[in-house]
């Protein structure tokens, strides 16, 4: 991504869905919120999972910038009430997750990337797998079809390929 286009991002970003400043360093966050969210609650241990995601997250976006603090407390604890604690719209979440995609998957590091992408696909999964609807459930819907589903549009999204019959 060239600097134009990256600035044509954060200015979207600024102006249309109220991503401002550091903020977009927390952009990894909104597929956890989408699986959050996608069966219409936000449950404690999918909460708390966010959150060690976001600390994890954080902490080394710290040792990328020297121990810098790029991310004040109030902007991460707006960030969280915002798409964590408040229910936004799916809609809301799909568009910033596909705008976000081009902008935070852009290390020189290949590797990096990729490591970033699963670890956010693992989070994923343990957030659809935390808390489900309803007990007893048969063998194939600890998922609900609408995380499975998600789970599916997220490694689209993410240029994860997998092989379906592993699934």
């Amino acid at each position: 991504m060239n600097n134009a286009n990256r600035e044509d991002v954060l200015n979207l970003l600024d102006s249309q869905f109220g991503i401002t400043g550091n903020q977009v360093y927390l952009l990894d966050l909104i597929p956890l919120a989408e699986m959050l969210w996608i069966d219409g609650k936000n449950q404690t241990e999918e909460i708390n999972l966010v959150y060690e995601f976001a600390i994890r997250h954080i902490a080394e976006l710290s040792t990328h910038t020297e121990g810098e603090e790029l991310l004040t407390e109030a902007e991460i604890n707006d960030f969280m009430q915002r798409f964590v604690h408040t229910r936004p719209s799916k809609e809301l979440l799909t568009a910033l997750r596909k705008l976000a995609n081009s902008f935070i998957f852009q290390q020189q590091d290949q590797q990096q990337n990729e490591q970033r992408k699963q670890r956010i696909i693992d989070f994923c999964i343990d957030i659809a797998s935390a808390a489900v609807t309803q007990y007893p459930y048969e063998r194939h819907n600890r998922f609900i079809d609408e995380e499975k589903k998600l789970l599916s549009e997220l490694m689209s999204t993410l240029n994860i390929n997998f092989d379906s019959e592993l699934i």
